[in-house]
């Protein structure tokens, strides 16, 4: 275990001190897109438990900053410790153009279908989604996408729960195997695409409504997006899952901020 932590401590620093910032900045995103009358009551409630000095604001971006960073410490040394095992892990140092490529281009098209398929499809049955890109996003809303969506949403799903559930399999079906098949990994990367989009349904309803169109957009945007950024986890390595969310995050709010 020494040995462990000497080999990836930078690693798991980078993704504790990536977390802190992104858990901040998706607190203070959260908190500015409740409604008036829940953010007055979350308001009220902290005055209520003495904490009136502190602003909702901070105090929120202080808890979310700290579960961030655990999530970051936490379940990516347990992920990278399940992917060693099962050989998901990849310790290469280097961008490589191989695995760039597909990256960048999951990155611009995911980006563009993002807005495409809301101002094509989905905007033309429901108001509140069209109603959703009235104002441009904020740079609190951009950090937080790049951060906490790109960085830490990353190590919990991929890095942690596709890790996780492959071992599952590999420990119940992959006897006598010295690595697990592929169809584990495939089940394993369908598996934590559908808790990636289901992970998105709280803040998507909090935006948008519910409803049964409401929900199918949610599984088949972050659905979709899940298994690509697993494929690249399983194929290249996790950093390019973290570029490509990131890249299809900057590629999508772009276009917002300069053409929608």
């Amino acid at each position: 275990m020494k040995q462990f932590f000497k080999a990836y401590w930078k690693t798991l620093l980078f993704f504790a001190a990536v977390g802190l910032a992104g858990g901040y900045f998706t607190g203070l995103y959260l908190l500015d897109s409740y409604p008036a009358e829940l953010r007055s009551q979350l308001v009220a409630e902290l005055n209520a438990l003495g904490v009136s000095q502190i602003s909702a604001d901070v105090l929120l971006g202080l808890i979310t900053a700290l579960q961030s960073a655990g999530y970051g410490a936490i379940l990516g040394a347990v992920g990278i410790f399940l992917a060693r095992k099962i050989g998901l892990w990849k310790d290469e140092r280097t961008i490589t153009r191989r695995a760039l490529i597909p990256t960048v281009a999951i990155s611009v098209a995911g980006g563009l279908f993002l807005i495409l398929s809301d101002l094509l499809f989905f905007g033309r049955y429901s108001e509140a989604i069209l109603d959703s890109y009235a104002a441009k996003p904020t740079v609190v809303y951009v950090l937080a996408s790049v951060t906490y969506g790109a960085v830490i949403e990353e190590v919990m799903l991929r890095l942690f729960w596709m890790s996780l559930v492959a071992f599952i399999l590999f420990k119940l079906f992959g006897r006598g195997q010295e690595r697990p098949a592929a169809w584990m990994f495939v089940v394993s990367n369908v598996i934590c695409a559908l808790l990636f989009a289901a992970g998105h349904l709280p803040a998507t309803f909090l935006l948008l409504g519910n409803s049964p169109l409401i929900i199918f957009r949610c599984f088949l945007l972050n659905g979709l997006f899940g298994l690509l950024f697993g494929w690249l986890y399983r194929k290249f390595g996790l950093r390019y899952a973290m570029l490509a969310h990131g890249g299809c995050h900057i590629v999508s709010k772009l276009i917002w901020f300069l053409f929608v």
